[in-house]
């Protein structure tokens, strides 16, 4: 009996030898397998971490999705027996900068490349016959790629959003025809970097197409706030209409902040519905003084508007797309902003107030105003469209241009691209030259100024054929490259302000900072803050980000209490954030673009769930998506911008989930597989039942 148990015992030892061999299931070995997963000639998954990778020539098909956000991966080769690729195979491959595509495939399916935003150039070889939707959309750093002529099929849609893009090809091709309609559309995209979902341009409906009531409705239980879903920022909040522009066929008045909103009690929140009740509010008009960047974008409910009194701005594409047909504009405004009105294509008429200093750029573009006085339709035998003392619009084309007395302010872009212009005389009553007013007048070699002038704004002058230019006195604000650098500039009184516009502030403008190419490595320094990180995707060049301990307090505390209606917590850490490049201008709209970035947590936080805050360009309170990370053993907390401003970091309870990063070189490898527990659990279970066996006495 006894020599039966030992027996059995060693069996039992040798059996847990044997399980031990037992080799691991393909997910426990994926450190060790082949980075492909394959199904018989198809490409599954990428799970490698290589920057090169080359597709083995066995691949014949790459799956959807097959390397969907491998941010690794920098160049991809691909043999010439892979003869398809699906969709979305390398969607969002940010870092992927260079792509070799073999003979084997006849076409760029639908949004194989989309937001690859590292990609720079590509060639497509002449195997190709077409490239689908979106194929490389939102590559925004792509500038350069070579169509042959044998392709015959390009998607309206498959460069959307590559606005630095030149296409290069043979003449009368239809990749060059293709080519035509792209610029074309490019110059129609003002939206892209602003608008969330921005596709194309949209046919506005006229106001026949609504229901017109024969009065204002009241609005149900007597709530005076409706929730409106014209959303900006980094994140889908809720818009509460506090300016009650609900009125058909009549006049609605925009009123200031506060004039109808009661913030103790929640049912004054009108149309909200339960998933956006956890949102965060924002506001249609913000403080009184502004309106709200694209507030009543698209709306299909104004008709005539009335803005009051004490309302000092009015917003980017604020009232973009509406169906607005009129819009009274208060003595108290002072700015209108980027393409506030772009596309109303039922305004007809606009009174500009005279205090009114500034006109954005596109501000009245496509607007029934405009389009019917440079269309001749508005006789007044004037080539200068004038309005408040501003002049907007001019539609001449003499080569000498006298601008009448009484204007004060010229608007942005008025006269860009007018060639056959020569001479300028400026009249006495001058106040502001706008941004890019003479812009691309390659014939402008006159020009005099007066002694009233006080404001040149950016690149008003850039492109020109000045050869010097003497500022009065008076001029006390020069924008950044209103002169080209070939100009010589002399100043009768001390040198001017330097300024910019918000243009200059989007970070895909970089010609309008930066003059020549940069030296350095492409990527983002953090400046002021120990053991932080950020990363910028698609970055061609050196960035700094400085974070620094808030010193006013004021417009997040402001922020808390008109969003949140709660004061910020007393412990919440705030911080000041800002992006440059070698211009030292402050970088603040990434566009599609988005900034990574990774802050130490203070020990008074550890443990507890995180929340962070930022303010948007109209001073409107935010909420990031974020998460905790371990980078090199320090916690820390990571978030993602689109808008660079200041954030406050806050607590809010117990941490549930935690990643962990090395170095900010990726998530660390967790093998944590349940066939592996199993296995050395029975492993281990074996043996001590063997042991048990030899060792054990018989009685």
């Amino acid at each position: 009996m006894k020599g039966k148990r030992r027996l059995l015992g060693v069996l039992m030892i040798i059996g847990a030898l044997v399980i031990m061999q037992l080799p691991m299931k393909e997910a426990d070995a994926a450190t060790s397998a082949s980075p492909f997963k394959m199904e018989g000639a198809t490409l599954v998954k990428y799970r490698g971490t290589e920057k090169n990778v080359s597709i083995p020539d066995t691949v014949e098909v790459i799956a959807k999705g097959a390397f969907e956000g491998k941010n690794t991966v920098e160049v991809v080769v691909i043999p010439s027996s892979v003869k398809r690729i699906d969709s979305y195979a390398f969607w969002g491959c940010e870092s992927l900068e260079k792509i070799i595509i073999g003979s084997g495939l006849t076409e760029i399916g639908d949004y194989v490349f989309a937001n690859c935003v590292g990609l720079t150039d590509v060639t497509i070889p002449t195997n190709i016959r077409r490239i689908g939707i979106q194929a490389f959309a939102d590559c925004v750093n792509m500038t350069e790629i070579t169509i042959p002529f044998q392709v015959t099929d390009i998607h309206e849609t498959a460069f959307d959003g590559c606005s630095k893009l030149v296409i290069d090809c043979e003449p009368g091709t239809y990749a060059d025809e293709y080519a035509k309609e792209f610029y074309e559309r490019q110059k129609e995209m003002p939206e892209y970097e602003d608008v969330p979902g921005y596709t194309g341009d949209t046919v506005t409906p006229t106001p026949t197409q609504m229901p017109v009531p024969t009065q204002a409705p009241e609005p149900e239980n007597n709530k005076d706030l409706l929730g409106s879903t014209y959303i900006v920022g980094n994140q889908a909040v809720v818009f509460l209409d506090n300016g009650e522009p609900i009125v058909y066929g009549t006049e609605a008045t925009i009123a200031p902040e506060g004039a109808t909103e009661n913030p103790d009690n929640p049912e004054d929140i009108g149309e909200v519905t339960t998933e956006q009740a956890n949102a965060i509010v924002k506001y249609s008009v913000v403080d009184g003084k502004i309106v709200a960047d694209q507030a009543y974008y698209q709306s299909r409910k104004l008709s005539n508007v009335k803005i009051p009194e004490g309302i000092e701005e009015i917003g980017e594409f604020s009232f973009a797309r509406s169906v607005l047909e009129s819009i009274t504009l208060p003595e108290s405004l002072k700015e209108i902003s980027y393409g506030a009105f772009y596309h109303c294509d039922n305004l007809k008429q606009v009174s500009l107030p005279a205090g009114i200093r500034n006109i954005g750029p596109k501000a009245f573009s496509h607007t029934a105003w405009v389009n019917s006085f440079l269309k001749g339709e508005i006789f007044d035998n004037s080539d200068f469209l004038i309005s408040g003392g501003v002049l907007v619009a001019y539609r001449g084309n003499a080569d000498k241009v006298i601008v009448p007395e009484g204007v004060t302010v010229i608007a942005a872009e008025a006269f860009m691209n007018h060639k056959e212009i020569n001479k300028v005389e400026l009249p006495q009553s001058l106040l502001v030259i706008g941004e890019g007013v003479f812009e691309g007048c390659s014939n402008l070699g006159q020009l005099s100024l007066n002694g009233s002038v006080e404001e040149i704004k950016d690149r008003a002058f850039a492109g020109c054929n000045l050869s010097k230019v003497r500022l009065p006195k008076s001029v006390v604000k020069l924008g950044i490259r209103a002169f080209d650098d070939t100009v010589k500039v002399s100043y009768e009184g001390t040198v001017p302000e330097r300024a910019y516009e918000p243009s200059a502030q989007r970070l895909s403008n970089e010609s309008y900072r930066v003059y020549g190419k940069l030296s350095g490595e492409s990527g983002v320094t953090v400046e002021g803050i120990k053991r932080a990180y950020a990363t910028l995707a698609g970055a061609q060049r050196s960035y700094s980000l400085s974070v620094n301990a808030m010193a006013d307090n004021s417009s997040m505390e402001n922020a808390f209490i008109r969003n949140m209606h709660t004061n910020m917590p007393t412990d919440a850490i705030r911080y000041h954030m800002e992006l440059t490049d070698a211009s030292n201008v402050p970088i603040t709209k990434l566009g599609k673009q988005r900034l990574t970035v990774t802050l130490p947590i203070q020990d008074s936080f550890k443990g507890q769930e995180l929340k962070v805050y930022t303010l948007d360009r109209n001073g409107q309170l935010e909420l990031l998506n974020s998460k905790e990370v371990r980078v090199d053993g320090t916690d820390c907390v990571q978030f993602e911008l689109d808008y660079v401003s200041d954030i406050a970091i806050c607590t809010t309870g117990i941490i549930t989930e935690e990643i962990s990063i090395v170095s900010m070189s990726g998530p660390v490898l967790q093998n944590n597989n349940t066939f592996v527990i199993i296995k050395w659990i029975l492993v281990a279970a074996v043996l001590i039942l063997g042991m048990c066996f030899i060792l054990k006495k018989s009685k």
